[in-house]
């Protein structure tokens, strides 16, 4: 359950670079854009408003932004995805990057999951020249509906986006979800888990966790295995069964129903997060500096991932 890849990183965090300030800056600029206010089904227009800003970041980044439409309790919400497609002909196999946008009820969502929208935004930013592999292709997908009452439903967006995925015949050979991915404490005892991981791992919560299910062991050795040897930066893994809670919470869930590898990025979300689904979760909450190094790790994974697949 434990046994990783790689060393995960300790000691203090060297500063970050004069080039990486850029990346800080877009990342608070993405947050308070996207997530300064509740913004779900129950609040259509600032629900529209945070996928009307992702479209134009994306557009103004020189990509073709993809809509997958659908209606949920009559308002019409939907999916954003962009592609980077490598050479060769016929169906290639995906690589797909995604985070869900839409906030819960009752909740502004700075964290979760602004932090992962943000983050996302950014590696379209640092990805838009990559080239995938022969027969490989990214997608970047940001969608709605991940929270309650949508959430294991058909309305859920990511079960939206991986059905038609299915039904299109397509295979996915590796999904990342990001999930909650902004808050840090150096504090002991900030860190809490749902048993048996509260035997077995670190009780200060300044680490970023990779979670998967069994079958995507492989999948995330890859990944973290990726990460602890670019980013200097804590880190652990977790293999769970999808019983223990926590471990299916976000989108990755979707991916599995279909057999596809998918692994859950995170800060551990209301483990350590005390602003977690409540109005209090702002963006001034969120620590930029860790997040744009969790970005930087993972812009490295994604690069490695889409030059050769799993």
């Amino acid at each position: 359950m434990t046994a990783m890849p790689g060393t995960r990183h300790r000691g203090p965090l060297q500063p970050l670079g004069v080039g990486d300030q850029q990346l800080l800056a877009n990342l608070k600029a993405h947050v308070v854009a996207v997530a300064s206010e509740e913004h779900n089904v129950g609040h259509p227009e600032a629900l529209e408003r945070s996928a009307r800003y992702i479209e134009a970041t994306l557009s103004g980044l020189g990509y073709a932004v993809s809509r997958q439409e659908f209606e949920a309790e009559g308002v019409k919400v939907r999916n954003l995805e962009v592609r980077r497609t490598g050479p060769g002909a016929g169906k290639a196999r995906l690589i797909v990057i995604g985070a869900h946008y839409d906030s819960a009820q009752g909740a502004v969502g700075a964290n979760d999951n602004g932090s992962g929208v943000a983050a996302l935004l950014e590696l379209a930013r640092l990805l838009k020249s990559v080239q995938p592999a022969e027969g490989l292709e990214m997608r970047l997908v940001f969608y709605v509906n991940e929270e309650l009452p949508w959430f294991a439903t058909e309305k859920m967006g990511s079960l939206v986006h991986a059905n038609g995925l299915a039904l299109g015949e397509r295979e996915v050979v590796a999904m990342l979800s990001l999930e909650t991915i902004g808050w840090y404490s150096d504090a002991p005892g900030s860190q809490r888990y749902p048993f048996p991981f509260n035997l077995l791992y670190p009780s200060t919560g300044d680490f970023i966790g990779f979670v998967a299910n069994p079958p995507s062991r492989s999948l995330l050795h890859r990944v973290i295995g990726s990460f602890r040897r670019h980013a200097a930066f804590p880190s652990e893994g977790a293999v769970g069964l999808e019983s223990i809670a926590g471990v299916s919470w976000s989108d990755q869930w979707a991916y599995w129903n279909f057999g596809w590898p998918a692994v859950m990025v995170t800060d551990t979300a209301p483990f350590r997060y005390p602003h977690y689904h409540t109005l209090r979760d702002t963006p001034d909450k969120l620590d930029y500096d860790r997040l744009a190094r969790v970005v930087l790790g993972l812009e490295s994974v994604v690069r490695e991932l889409v030059i050769a697949a799993p």
